[in-house]
């Protein structure tokens, strides 16, 4: 989860963002960054099998909020501009009518 404490986590990291983010100009600069960033982490704090888990953890943490944020908002925008796959409806008809035969008792 980004949303860290303002004192003293965002104090002290948020002024080597800007400089930073100028100089990434491709996608795979971003992937350097954050490749190096997450490899001083495990350096830093050891190679071992519970800070491998953790790093994966977070970039996981870290897809997971983009998509819900940035991913899922920007598609739903094209999916009004240029329409619905057809297929989705279909599948969500039939999903919606097997939800409709369930026991009243089960949770969906």
């Amino acid at each position: 989860m980004p949303y860290i404490l303002p004192e003293p986590s965002r104090r002290v990291i948020d002024p080597h963002i800007q400089p930073l983010s100028e100089w990434i100009d491709t996608v795979g600069d971003l992937n350097y960054v954050i490749t190096r960033l997450v490899m001083k982490f495990l350096l830093q704090k050891g190679v071992k099998y519970d800070n491998i888990n953790a790093v994966a953890g977070v970039l996981q943490k870290v897809l997971a909020e983009f998509d819900d944020r940035v991913t899922r908002p920007y598609e739903d925008l094209k999916i009004v501009q240029n329409g619905d796959i057809p297929e989705y409806s279909e599948v969500a008809e039939t999903i919606a009518q097997l939800r409709q035969v369930l026991p009243t008792n089960r949770r969906s």
